[in-house]
This record gives C-alpha cells, structure tokens and sequence, in this order.
C-alpha cells in the first residue's frame, strides 16, 4: 500500500523510515538520503511531500522523498521538486523502486539523486529515461598531520570561533554570497541554521569564521569552515569528522583564505582524535576539487543526479 504524506510523517512513520534508511545504510555502506531528507523526515517541512510503501505488519518497504517545489524563475513557472528514494534491502529487485519513482514523477519530482549511484538507481533511472545531470563526490583522507609550511592568514584577516545567536544573521549572508549559484547550499534560510545548531553534533567551537575589518571601519566577515562529526558505523568502524562547509566570500577570493580555513578545521577534528575526515563537493568546482586534492584527500564515493529530459 502506498501512502502519500505532505508536510510531516507520524511519529510511527518517522521510526519505520528511520529504521529503513538504517537497514539500506547498512547494506549499502552509505547513508541513501542527504541530511536534508532526514531533516524532513524528523521534524517535518512545509511543503515537502512523503511517500511510504507500506508491507505487512506496518513495515516500510519503500520511501520517497520529495523536496519543497523550486522558487518560481523569471516567468512565474516552478520547474519542480527533487527527490531521493530508498528501497528496502529484502525488498529489492522486484521493481518497486520503478514504481515508487514513477509515483514521485506524477508528484511533481523532475530531480533524483542517487547516492552511492547505486547499479540499481542507473536501471531505474533508464527505464524512466532519465538524464544524468550532475556528480556529487565524496572525498576523504586518513592521517592528514600539519606541515611545517601550514598556511597563515592573510593580512588583516583573523579567525574566531562561531557565536550562536550573535553571527546568526551575518553567516547566512556570508554562506548566500559564497554559494550563488547552489542549488542548495545558497539557499539555507535561519530555520536550516537553527535546526542543525539544534542537532547533537554541533559545537561552535569546530565552526571558525574569518573576519576583517570593511570599508566602513567595521568588522566583517570574510569566510568560513564549519566541521560536523559522526559517529562509529556512518562512515566506518571509526568515528569520522567532516569539512561540513566551507566558503569564502567573493570580495575575498585570490587570497588563499580557503586553504587557511581548510587547515584550521582539519588541525580542529585531528587534535580530537578523528583520523578520518570526509567532505562532499560538486564535480565540476574544479578550484575546491583542486584545493582538497592537494590537500591529501582523495575520492570515495560519487553521488548522481538523474534529471527529466
């Protein structure tokens, strides 16, 4: 049975499907929905739409996400919402992910990401041809240490710890300025700030922001790196740090401050302890690619987006 939730799920629901993105993650060696989804999923968002395939006895065999609709372009026209899916692990091959695909298409999804691009995401993403449209790599490195020749701040630039309440305002206008043109990332509103500070691991003390004095004699900021740890079993046997976001604002660009920022995070997650650290970046930013490359890290995985033709 296939049911069709907007908004939020039930309390039973958000368990059953917590329980099936842990079981997929744990057969797949990778978490099959963004942290977006699974926000969604455990506080519910205006807008979104859920579908849940339901087997006997209540279990979740299949569910459906489906994202708030895009902002209207120019014209007035919405182009449509993105969607991520996951299949049951004893539940697969028999063609429910066809088919619950084909219900998120009738319910406006024109986006699938397909994370780990799972062999049987490419098959459903033929059958319904569908067009790969962008890479999302995920990056790691064991044993990064400092050099001898680790970077330093550029003159006049200093870092700081985050401040909670007080830098609230003043990062989201830094995070949309550095992330224009991101479908995603750019788009981050005081509710995406506040529901992440709100989660376990947040630790202003793992999130630096640059900053600088502006043209009017005040103090602005100039970029940033956020960190994010997990737990043993997200990545790994080992607990995993990770380069949540990092961004430099555009009047700040050509002076090397990401790798300062970069540097500082990475001295952050080492000095407690996490050996590994991950990241996710866009395939085709070839200056991030190329500034993590030289830093060590190498990629793991890739995550496709799939697009209507």
């Amino acid at each position: 049975m296939r049911e069709q939730t907007a908004g939020a799920l039930t309390q039973a629901d958000r368990e059953r499907v917590a329980e099936l993105v842990a079981a997929a993650a744990e057969a797949d060696g990778h978490v099959p929905l963004s942290e977006e989804a699974r926000l969604a999923v455990a506080h519910g968002r205006e807008g979104t739409v859920h579908l849940i395939e339901h087997g006997a006895h209540g279990a979740v065999l299949g569910y459906a996400y489906l994202g708030a609709p895009d902002e209207p372009g120019p014209d007035g026209t919405v182009s449509g919402r993105g969607c991520e899916l996951v299949i049951a692990p004893q539940a697969r091959g028999a063609g429910l992910g066809t088919l619950l695909a084909r219900s998120a298409l009738a319910a406006g999804a024109v986006r699938f990401w397909a994370h780990g691009a799972h062999p049987a995401a490419r098959r459903v993403a033929a059958r319904l041809g569908l067009r790969e449209s962008r890479e999302l790599r995920l990056l790691e490195i064991t044993g990064w240490a400092p050099s001898a020749l680790s970077p330093r701040a550029p003159e006049g630039i200093s870092l700081r710890a985050f401040r909670p309440g007080e830098d609230d305002e003043a990062w989201l206008a830094l995070n949309a300025a550095a992330f224009t043109h991101h479908p995603e990332q750019g788009q981050w509103t005081a509710r995406d700030l506040a529901e992440r500070m709100a989660e376990p691991w947040f630790d202003p003390a793992g999130f630096f922001l640059a900053e600088r004095l502006g043209p009017s004699g005040l103090s602005e900021l100039a970029g940033f790196h956020w960190t994010k740890t997990h737990p043993a079993g997200a990545y790994g046997p080992e607990p995993v740090g990770e380069v949540y976001v990092l961004g430099v604002s555009p009047k700040a660009q050509g002076l090397g401050l990401g790798r300062v920022l970069l540097h500082s995070g990475m001295a952050y997650l080492t000095a407690r302890g996490y050996r590994t650290v991950v990241l996710y970046v866009d395939g085709d930013n070839t200056a991030a690619v190329r500034l993590y490359e030289q830093a060590g890290f190498r990629t793991r995985s890739v995550d496709l987006e799939y697009r209507v033709r």
